[in-house]
């Protein structure tokens, strides 16, 4: 709820009071206009009187000469303090804004004073006021002012011209000062009304004044019209197109203000009230499935200003007039959604008026409140038509908006300065949007049970009331509710609707269609061929006559028989009249034409159901079915063969139109056929649409035929042989389980449905595709009470009930026996119970009250004798007992045993009966699937539900994900950081997820020891869901979603930037690539602005063990970063060995001695000795300081020479320099703070060189051999063609420096090193070699001599293979003395090491890929020695001066 202080703009309006009358001779005021124009309707009246309060106005006292405002403190200056004698409290003293000082009216600060009177102190020259706040009355004493308007119907401009001169000049001698200024403006509205607004309307014509169509194009103004109205059509171009040939709407609002102040009442009440008119004809084509949501559309915008309104003027020329303004927006919006499973077509129309009231009321100090009323008026809805392959729900909706901001003024004059007028007006408001949004919405949707399309075809919107600074409370019909207010609506129409078929369903609320989508062509075979030709003419004499089934009761219509023979049959048999229902069982009173197989039988249902839903008035006509000779055909009618002699065959006709009274009692003679050719071609297409296997067409008739009935079980050979085994079960399982009390189950806690999943849709007979998926359940070692066998029919009036308690009696959908229909999963779990039973009890069985169940004529409501939701009607649900005498005693114990059997959910219902569910499962086949932290148990897809169906472009991928069903399971914990309610959609019951997508997020999430969030809705989406906005969607981003191998990541706190993006595709590649690949799959990585993609996808580089791919969907500058980093980390993995990730991480990813950027440096740091832990400078250090100093000095000369004055300008290469060769000096190797100062120097002046650009040129050319060999025979190779380190100008330069020398005694010529391992060890040139390492890029090459150069190289081989992120591959050159073998399984050794000792943050994804070339001996002989430009006295100390020391010491 809303502050007080900030108002509604009725509010507002109440502050329309005047603030800043001096002593004024006269405060009273009276008006009384009205004006009534007959013709049209209009009326406009303001009627008030009252008088003004005692107001100091303080503009008007010329002694005043400065006014300070100061809270709630006005101090005045002024000449004569004796004006404020007569002040006192409760006045309100007004002021103009040039004072600087400003007020708070009702919480709206306002640029003036308006303030009332607490208290009056009189100083010398000032006079200073405590006050409060006016409130919205105070400038009253008494007022009661009544306005109101109401628009008129259309009327002549020049009708309401002349009316409006005629009344202006009959009262121009009245005293009526409202009424003067009000003449002049509602003559200048013309011909149309205060307050009307046209919405693409054109008022002299009564119609729209554009015509317009939305597409996925966007918008398109047909100027010059629909030559025809919208024909929707599909176009290749444009997914969706929304035509509108007439669609327009106008409001028209008047309005009524009351305002009423006295000494103990106070009352404002504003009330807006309007009309709709609205008119729209629409045309929708969809050309392809999609799911558009919602878009919205804007066709027209318009700013309109009314001008102001008087309605309240004083006589007193310091008081200005009251006057109501009202600014509008007025705009044209249109909206169209859908969710489309295939193509569509349809139109629609309607029109309709809505009348809506807006009452804003304040009553004394109470708070605003606003009241909404809405009228129903009449709709007229216009002929719909729809064609459609799938089903589809679609809206369309025109909505008007109108933002209203109507302000009050009330001002008056304040002082004049020169020739300039101040003015201090109050004015109040505050925009109310009312939009109306009306449409047209089709919901087309299957109808299983009756497997037909059904289209409810309704109105509906919402009137959206929204107050932009409403105070308190919004009261609607008597109910508090929120200040944005809307008023919904949703009304049916009565429609006329023709579909492409010509069928009409008149003045109904729901229409339904067969679902005859795809219909399969007329056969080109004879029927003999489609269904089998006959073998054996039957007669009622045969045993096979029996089989047959005779159709009863009177939905399907069957004519008398042979009226003009004198027997049928045999001679000695009377023929029958059996139109108007069976007329007996025995073998003699049976109907011929009644006489079918029961698959015919079974699909004859199917078949008139279709027909009285295509032609409500009519019913389905059997002409001829089982046939036998009569009089008139002694060998029968069909001749000497056709499958009618065994009751296989029916020929059809469909009836005339019926009266009321003949569709519920059937006329004694069968209403005559209907033989036209469009009635017999949509019967063939119906029949079809039965699943007839055979259907002809003739001139007056259709001819259908079945194939022989099934008389062996489906086949599910798994769950057969499955099934026979469950009686293996052993009784002592049972033990440790305990028996349920009465009204208890187990689990606990829960419904069956909560348990096991609620009902997806009940399965009928009728419907073959969900019907045989039902298990027959065959064994008799189970009773089944069948208490129905009894009844008039089951499942349909035509089907005769069957006795089924010791046996199944046949396979075809009419023979099954309900109370033996369960799903396989209940099936097999009975099949335990049973032999639970038998071991238990050896007198007693498992007896089944009830299983899958139907309709019947004892049935207590229209589904049959259980709730509407009941799993039974799925088969997942079953009532037991026990067979033998007093079996209520052992509920308790069976209960034990139905847990033990393995049940989902047990109930001990009553003493009489206990109920046991089971969930769904994935037809007989049982597939769990394990996850990381529970099971899921696979389900089969909705029965005629494509919405979970698998992608079509991964059909033929080998490995396929699985459906589950998600029902009350979003708690359910997949692995230790996510749930299943992550993954499933909101939306959607069921759900795909492939456990591998699991298992990479949960390895990422535990990678990256951050919480990691699955974005809602972006995991598995069905199919409607993922056709949402797919056209925008990047092409690798389009069908995993759908198959459960897909979601969109963000990191769960903060913000997910570049940064977090790079981390979370690094890890997502490091974490899932390698455990992908071991079941040749690949991950893909699509690349968004605040999240990541990442989808689970077959290996399609049979050679490559890992596969990843990458993509960017913004291809912004921002992800160019991200997509770079990540091709390499992709690069380094898929060419690379070991992923590296560490065995320890906390221990690998260790703070670095040398910090963050000098993670590759391998530097020697024993542990401190304790000559080194107080190191100070010693006699060498001070006799070799000049010495250090002209070294210092003559490297910086090098460096200002090669590279300018940069480098050595530089305060940090020079300090780093100084430390390293001059200040740093110390014995001590590896330890002691001298030894970390020179190290780090050191590391620090290499790296400046290094980033400084100095080797660009050389990175990716760079080699390296074993320089700590003197004599190396592969030197020559790597430094000629390449460029190693030797060849750098960096290690000449330390290598005079290494060599440099001084004298210890001048009188002696014995000469020592400066940088000695003795005495002043420098690191250098192992520092060097590293950093040589860490610049290379491409292909590194390293030259072998013999086996051990390896051991000598591998501080450089680890930063090439590990650290050194640039590198592609690193190419081993050998000579014929190294055991190319030996290498290899020396490198890979090394590699699983570093693998799993390296730290992922600093180091590449994976280690690099190597390859070997071998040397030939030519080539090592034609490579010339280089010219040694450092003698080859000093290798041996340049490379070996840790060793040299060690040696030493």
């Amino acid at each position: 709820m809303m502050d007080h202080a900030t108002s509604v703009p009725v509010c507002v309006f109440l502050l329309l009071l005047p603030s800043s009358l001096v002593a004024l001779d006269n405060r009273d005021f009276k008006h009384d206009f009205e004006y009534h124009h007959e013709g049209s309707g209009e009326r406009f009246r303001v009627k008030g009187h009252g008088r003004l309060a005692d107001i100091v106005i303080v503009d008007d006292i010329p002694q005043i000469t400065k006014i300070l405002c100061e809270g709630n403190v006005v101090l005045i200056a002024t000449t004569d303090v004796t004006i404020s004698a007569t002040w006192r409290p409760s006045q309100v003293i007004v002021g103009g804004p040039d004072w600087g000082c400003s007020s708070e009216v009702d919480g709206r600060v306002q640029h003036g004073l308006y303030r009332k009177i607490k208290s009056v102190n009189q100083g010398k020259r000032t006079v200073e006021i405590m006050t409060e706040n006016a409130g919205l009355y105070d400038s009253f004493e008494t007022a009661q002012l009544h306005v109101h308007h109401t628009p008129g119907n259309w009327s002549s401009r020049e009708e309401r011209e002349n009316d409006i001169k005629s009344r202006q000049k009959r009262e121009a001698s009245t005293d009526s000062d409202v009424g003067s200024r009000l003449w002049p403006l509602l003559l200048s509205y013309g011909d149309e009304s205060l307050f009307t607004i046209p919405f693409n309307y054109d008022t002299s014509k009564d119609k729209e004044v554009l015509q317009f169509s939305v597409s996925s194009q966007g918008v398109e103004i047909k100027a010059g019209g629909f030559t025809a109205g919208f024909a929707p059509q599909h176009d290749a171009k444009k997914t969706w197109e929304l035509g509108c040939t007439s669609c327009y709407a106008f409001f028209r609002a008047g309005f009524t203000m009351e305002l009423n102040i006295g000494p103990d009442n106070t009352r404002f009440l504003l009330q807006l009230s309007g009309e709709f008119k609205f008119n729209t004809d629409v045309g929708l084509s969809w050309s392809r499935e999609r799911n558009l949501g919602n878009k919205t559309f804007t066709l027209a915008k318009k700013e309109l200003k009314i001008p102001s309104i008087p309605i309240l003027y004083f006589p007193n020329p310091l008081v200005p007039t009251m006057e109501l303004g009202i600014d509008l927006l007025a705009e044209l919006l249109v909206q169209v959604g859908a969710k489309v499973e295939g193509k569509m077509l349809a139109t629609a129309g309607f029109d309709y008026n809505k009348k809506l009231t807006v009452t804003f009321k304040k009553e004394n100090n109470g708070p605003f409140t606003m009241f909404t009323g809405l009228t129903d008026e009449p709709w007229t809805g216009h002929t719909p038509t729809f064609s459609m392959q799938a089903k589809f729900s679609a809206n369309a909706a025109l909505v008007p908006k109108i933002t209203l901001t109507p302000t009050i003024s009330f001002g008056w004059k304040v002082r004049f300065v020169g020739s300039n007028l101040y003015l201090f007006s109050l004015n109040f408001g505050a925009p109310v949007a009312f939009s109306l949004n009306a449409g047209i919405t089709f919901e087309v949707a299957y109808d299983s049970a009756q497997r037909t399309f059904c289209l409810d075809l309704y109105h509906q919107g919402d009137i959206a009331i929204e107050a932009n600074k409403v105070t308190s409370d919004i009261v609607v019909f008597g109910e508090t509710v929120a200040s944005s207010n809307i008023l919904k609506y949703k009304k049916k129409l009565s429609i006329s609707l023709w579909p492409r078929t010509s069928f009409t369903c008149t003045a109904l609320v729901k229409c339904c269609v067969v679902a005859c989508v795809g219909l399969p062509k007329l056969p080109q075979l004879s029927m003999d061929q489609t269904v089998g030709a006959m073998k054996k003419k039957f007669t009622r004499a045969d045993v096979n006559f029996q089989s047959l089934k005779q159709m009863k009761g009177t939905d399907v219509l069957f004519v008398a028989e042979e009226k003009t023979a004198s027997y049928c049959g045999v001679p000695s048999r009377k023929c029958k009249d059996c139109t108007r229902g069976v007329i007996g069982w025995t073998t003699d009173d049976k109907c011929a034409d009644r006489m079918m197989t029961g698959d015919l039988l079974e699909k004859l249902e199917v078949l008139s159901k279709f027909v009285r839903i295509t032609w409500p008035k009519r019913k389905l006509r059997v002409e001829e079915a089982w046939d036998e000779p009569t009089s008139a055909y002694p060998n029968g009618r069909h001749g000497a063969s056709s499958v009618h002699y065994e009751g296989r065959a029916a020929d059809l006709t469909v009836t005339s139109e019926m009266t009321a009274d003949q569709l519920k009692n059937t006329p004694k003679d069968a209403p005559a056929s209907d033989k036209s050719s469009a009635i017999m071609v949509r019967l063939a297409q119906l029949a079809r649409c039965s699943d007839l296997p055979f259907v002809g067409q003739k001139s007056d008739y259709v001819e259908v035929a079945v194939k022989k009935s099934a008389t062996s079980p489906v086949k599910r050979t798994r769950f057969d042989r499955q099934i026979k085994r469950a009686t293996d079960i052993q009784l002592g399982y049972c033990v440790s389980i305990s028996k349920l009390q009465l009204g208890k189950s187990n689990p606990s806690t829960g419904t069956p449905e909560f348990v096991c999943g609620e009902i997806n849709d009940r399965i009928t007979r009728y419907d073959p595709q969900a019907f045989l998926r039902l298990y027959q359940y065959p064994f008799n070692d189970v009773e089944f009470e069948n208490k129905r066998r009894n009844d008039a029919w089951c499942g349909a009036t035509s089907r005769e009930c069957i006795d089924c308690r010791t046996k199944i009696q046949g396979e075809s959908a009419y023979d099954r026996c309900a109370d033996r229909m369960m799903t396989p999963r209940l099936a097999y779990r009975m099949r335990r119970l049973g032999s639970l039973v038998t071991q238990k009890w050896v007198d007693r069985k498992l007896k089944v009250i009830g299983a899958w169940d139907e309709p019947t004529s004892s049935s207590t409501n229209q589904w049959g004798s259980y709730g509407a939701q009941s799993l039974h009607y799925e088969g997942r649900a079953a009532q037991v007992s026990l067979t033998g005498s007093s079996p209520n005693s052992l509920m308790g114990d069976l209960s034990q045993l139905a847990v033990c059997a393995g049940f989902d959910y047990v109930r001990y219902t009553t003493n009489n009966y206990i109920d046991v569910f089971v969930q769904q499962e994935s037809h007989t086949k049982g597939i769990v699937v394990p996850f990381l932290k529970a099971n899921l148990l696979a389900v089969d897809p909705p029965p005629h539900s494509i919405n979970y169906g698998y992608p079509e472009n991964l059909r033929t991928e080998l490995f396929k994900t699985l459906l589950f069903d998600g029902s009350h399971r979003s708690q359910l914990k997949l692995s230790d950081n996510f749930v299943l309610g992550e993954f499933k959609h909101p939306e959607a019951r069921y759900l795909r997820l492939d456990d591998k997508l699991v298992a990479c997020l949960q390895n990422i999430r535990t990678a990256l020891g951050k919480s990691l969030k699955i974005v809602k809705g972006s995991a598995y989406r069905p199919r409607s869901e993922n056709i949402v906005d797919i056209d925008e969607r990047h092409p690798e981003e389009i069908d995993r979603f759908q198959s459960g191998q897909a979601a969109e990541i963000q990191m769960a706190t903060g913000t997910s930037g570049p940064k977090e993006i790079t981390n979370l595709g690094q890890e997502a590649m490091k974490q899932c690539a390698s455990m992908l690949s071991v079941t040749r799959r690949g991950l893909g990585i699509g690349i968004h602005a605040d999240r990541l993609y990442i989808d689970i996808r077959p290996n399609t580089i049979a050679e490559q063990a890992l596969y990843i791919r990458v993509w960017d969907t913004v291809n912004s500058s921002t992800n160019a970063s991200v997509m770079n980093d990540l091709l390499v980390t992709k690069d380094q993995l898929e060419r690379g060995g070991p992923e590296i990730n560490p065995v320890d991480p906390e221990a690998a990813c260790e703070e670095p001695v040398l910090g963050k950027e000098n993670y590759h440096i391998n530097i020697p740091m024993p542990n401190a000795r304790s000559d080194c832990a107080s190191e100070t400078s010693s006699d060498f250090c001070k006799q070799t300081q000049t010495y250090r100093e002209t070294v210092l000095e003559r490297i910086k000369k090098h460096f200002q020479k090669k590279t300018g004055d940069k480098v050595v300008r530089s305060s940090t290469f020079v300090s780093a320099l100084t430390t390293c060769l001059k200040d740093a000096c110390g014995h001590c190797l590896g330890s002691g703070p001298t030894w970390e100062k020179k190290v780090k120097s050191c590391v620090k002046m290499l790296n400046y060189h290094r980033t400084s650009g100095a080797w660009n040129n050389i990175t990716e050319k760079m080699s390296f051999f074993n320089l700590d060999s003197p004599k190396s025979s592969v030197r020559a190779l790597a430094c000629k063609d390449y460029v190693c380190l030797e060849k750098t100008d960096l290690y000449g330069l330390f290598a005079r420096i290494l060599s440099e020398k001084y004298r210890p005694s001048k009188n002696s010529s014995v000469e020592e090193l400066v940088y000695g391992p003795g005495d002043n060890p420098l690191p250098i040139m192992d520092l060097a070699e590293q950093t040589f390492a860490i610049s290379a890029s491409g292909i590194a090459r390293v030259f072998i001599e013999k086996d051990s150069d390896v051991s000598a190289l591998w501080k450089v081989l680890k930063i090439l293979f590990v650290y050194n992120k640039e590198i592609a591959d690193v190419e081993f050159h050998l000579t014929a003395d190294v055991n190319k073998n030996k290498l290899v399984e020396t490198i890979q050794r090394k590699s699983e090491v570093w693998a799993g000792t390296g730290c992922p943050k600093w180091s590449r994804a994976a280690i690099t890929p190597f390859k070997m070339v071998e040397i030939s001996k030519g080539r090592l002989k034609r490579a010339l020695p280089e010219h040694e430009s450092i003698p080859r006295s000093f290798q041996h100390h340049l490379h070996q001066w840790e060793l040299d020391w060690i040696h030493k010491t």
